[in-house]
């Protein structure tokens, strides 16, 4: 491609992202009554339109509302949420959690989720993000919040509607676009600083859930510019000093920590011309004219590896209100050991945007399933397959066992006990 093209290409999506995100966050900007800032908290935006929208929208189906919740016999108080409010992170019911936030990259922002075209990738669906979003409810947006709110309808922290990290309505949503594992310690300083401004959190009550996912913008841009710096090593350093941060700042927390994305599925889908295009600025270091495939795969799994020692330490098993588990439900993606089978699609391009990197509304509704379902299974125990379809396969926790599974209370003969729903 002519250099003069790819500056072209380059000013354009500049260009379209500055004014995308400049009147966002002018429209979000909250209200003032008499001086005094008005939160805004609705469950439904105005910036995401809720009826049926363009047939190009790679998005969930909706679920009627004759059908139950999935676990509805278990979100009664005593059930699903403590009567007393637990001290222990290893007792934590799923209605125990007051508040998400979540810390990544443009995959955890929501980059293009609702969009039709591969250039709307540029504007951040915060709202229907399934590790942070909290629009609608999960009928309409599958996400792990709206997936918590059935069992605590007080749920706090989640994005609704679209707009960049600063926006008013990503509450704890701090992930930022084209972010490496070097931002992982300014993001949770940046997420403790608003958890503990904001009015509605009880920083020392309230118990705290916070995703993590990171790594995809070093494998994609970095380790083939700075190899020093996005070693398996500096990874596990970087995610250590977030982590520790969060251990030493945030009491009554829960972190999970998804492991990084094999990047080889951007080229592992049926792509098109514009996929093709784009995946040379999103993924520089797949081009570089060797080869990067080998190389990359074996990287993914080396920083996964490294993600594993470092939770494995019992680093973050030494407080009582504070633990990491790692939810390994991403490792599906990971590119087959056979060099043959190296290409094979994993996944169908309904879950992903239509640049081929990015996940699609139907990808991050996929996400939130998978991860809620490696949250009600332990530790040793976490599924890594995908699903034919969403809400195929739905774990439900059980009065035998109904605690958010750590490092610490994962015992498999409870386990065996807890009940697994299904759509037929």
């Amino acid at each position: 491609m002519p250099i003069n093209s790819c500056y072209l290409i380059l000013l354009c999506c500049a260009v379209a992202w500055s004014t995308a995100q400049r009147v966002t966050y002018q429209q979000l900007l909250p209200t003032r009554i008499n001086g005094r800032t008005v939160r805004m908290t609705p469950a439904v935006s105005d910036e995401i339109v809720m009826t049926p929208g363009p047939t190009g929208i790679r998005r969930q189906p909706s679920f009627p509302g004759s059908m139950p919740f999935p676990c509805k016999n278990m979100t009664a108080p005593g059930l699903g949420r403590s009567i007393v409010r637990p001290t222990s992170v290893h007792k934590l019911r799923p209605g125990d959690i007051d508040v998400v936030g979540a810390m990544g990259d443009s995959l955890v922002a929501g980059n293009g989720a609702l969009e039709e075209y591969a250039m709307g990738t540029l504007i951040e669906y915060r709202g229907v993000s399934w590790a942070a979003g909290g629009e609608a409810t999960w009928r309409d947006y599958l996400t792990l919040p709206n997936i918590l709110k059935e069992f605590n309808p007080r749920l706090k922290g989640y994005s609704v509607g679209k707009g960049e990290f600063l926006a008013p309505n990503s509450r704890m949503n701090v992930a930022f676009p084209v972010s490496a594992d070097f931002d992982a310690y300014r993001q949770a300083q940046f997420l403790t600083k608003k958890m503990k401004r904001d009015p509605d959190i009880d920083l020392k009550n309230d118990w705290k859930l916070i995703t993590m996912f990171f790594g995809a913008n070093d494998l994609c841009s970095g380790q083939c510019y700075d190899k020093d710096g996005t070693t398996p090593l500096q990874h596990s350093k970087k995610l250590q000093k977030a982590l520790d941060y969060l251990q030493a700042n945030l009491p009554r927390t829960l972190v999970n920590l998804v492991p990084v994305l094999d990047v080889s599925v951007s080229v592992r889908v049926k792509r098109s011309f514009m996929c093709h295009m784009l995946h040379r600025f999103f993924c520089t270091c797949f081009h570089q004219k060797g080869n990067e495939m080998d190389q990359i795969t074996q990287l993914v799994r080396d920083y996964q590896t490294a993600e594993q020692i470092l939770i494995n330490s019992g680093r973050y098993n030494k407080k009582e209100d504070f633990t990491v588990v790692i939810q390994p439900f991403i490792k599906l993606f990971n590119a087959p050991l056979d060099k043959k089978r190296q290409f094979e699609e994993v996944i169908d391009i309904s879950y992903v945007t239509y640049d081929c990197f990015h996940f699609s509304q139907k990808g991050h509704a996929l996400a939130a399933n998978l991860l809620w379902n490696n949250m009600m299974q332990p530790v040793g125990a976490k599924s890594e397959s995908s699903m034919d379809f969403i809400m195929k396969k739905f774990v439900c926790p059980t009065v035998n066992s109904p605690y958010i599974f750590t490092a610490n209370n994962s015992v498999s003969s409870n386990y065996r006990k807890r009940s697994t729903s299904k759509l037929r």
